[in-house]
């Protein structure tokens, strides 16, 4: 069962009593757990770039647990101009899907955002509960060129490096994009370099500005001239994809970059994850340059002697697997564990010990 929501700032919001920022809409019968979770992820950075231009809307894919059970939740985020106090106003309008659910959408999740109709971008009515299940249609068609990676990045290959990111394990990627007309149809491209069947795996969002506790951005498009651009570009963690200052390009021989560049997705489509993680080309971070791109063959990780440095590794690769492993996860904690036994335990026992044997000493002392 899908399930809705609508966060804004209004006089009066959908639970009794409630104003100011605070869900103004949503679906019947929506678990409390999950309402609450939805108003969490409703945060909206009112652009530092934006001054003059139309504010830039974030529209996202991301994956969270509740229990037992997993959401796809796609989201649409943006400025709404001022409210009824007369400050900023944002809009969130969430949509979570269960796994089944998100079947029905092979083209992924960034095609739904096609159904304008669908999605509020502003509330000037009262509160209201929506029936169940609705949902918006699909109509966005895979497109057959990668023409805005190369009019923005000057190389539709960049867009393979978001490809082959994704097949080598999902490790995540930012990109600085120069304007935020440019994202949805960045993201587009780059999905056609992604299997159907993996494209609900890629959380992403348009307009990145801070991770959310519990969740996982794989593709993190990110607006320059913000702060977040600066802090990329001065100290990138992961893979980095800047239209300024590149010092590199996409790897040749990429089966990935080449795809994009010869315009035909479907070549990688089918490329199986274990089969490119262990490819030869890679894009490694930069520092405040830009881009690089190396060349990398098969190297084999050296081992910490230090077990909490294997340990922080052990967690940081975890970070990278998609969240409906978390079953998995579950089911490894479920395990009977071996107590060990306590080190207090034992001094206590020895304690006790001792003041027996001294009384029995003293016993036989006296008589």
């Amino acid at each position: 069962m899908s399930f809705e929501l609508v966060y804004t700032s209004a006089r009066r919001g959908l639970r009794e009593g409630a104003s100011g920022f605070c869900t103004v809409a949503a679906t019947d019968g929506m678990p409390r757990a999950l309402h609450e979770k939805l108003e969490s992820l409703s945060g909206y950075s009112h652009s530092e770039a934006a001054t003059g231009a139309e504010p830039p809307v974030n529209h996202s894919h991301m994956t969270i647990r509740l229990q037992r059970n997993i959401y796809h939740v796609v989201s649409r985020i943006g400025d709404a101009g001022i409210d009824y106090t007369g400050r900023t106003n944002k809009i969130a309008h969430h949509l979570a899907l269960t796994g089944a659910e998100a079947e029905r959408y092979p083209h992924g999740p960034a095609a739904l955002f096609s159904d304008c109709g669908f999605w509020h971008a502003d509330w000037d009515s009262d509160p209201e509960t929506f029936s169940p299940n609705r949902t918006p249609s699909s109509y966005l068609e895979p497109v057959d060129d990668f023409g805005t990676w190369a009019d923005v990045f000057g190389d539709a290959g960049w867009a393979g490096v978001l490809g082959h990111a994704v097949a080598d394990g999902l490790k995540p990627v930012s990109i600085i994009v120069p304007n935020p007309d440019d994202t949805m149809m960045l993201l587009h491209e780059a999905l056609q370099l992604v299997s159907p069947r993996d494209r609900w795996k890629v959380c992403f969002s348009t307009y990145f500005s801070r991770l959310a506790p519990g969740t996982q951005c794989h593709w993190r498009f990110v607006l320059d001239g913000t702060t977040e651009a600066r802090k990329l570009r001065a100290r990138s963690l992961g893979l980095l994809v800047d239209p300024r200052g590149s010092t590199g390009d996409p790897p040749d021989g990429n089966p990935f970059v080449e795809a994009a560049r010869d315009n035909d997705p479907k070549r990688v489509q089918s490329v199986a994850k274990s089969t490119t993680r262990r490819g030869t080309a890679a894009v490694s971070r930069t520092g405040g340059g830009g881009s690089q791109v190396v060349r990398t063959g098969r190297r084999r990780p050296q081992q910490s002697r230090h077990p909490a440095s294997r340990g922080a590794r052990r967690r940081s690769i975890r970070d990278l697997e998609y969240v409906e492993e978390f079953d998995d996860d579950e089911q490894e904690d479920e395990r009977p564990r071996r107590r060990k036994p306590r080190k207090n335990s034992r001094i206590l026992i020895v304690i006790v010990l001792l003041v027996l044997a001294i009384a029995v000493l003293g016993f036989f002392a006296i008589q």
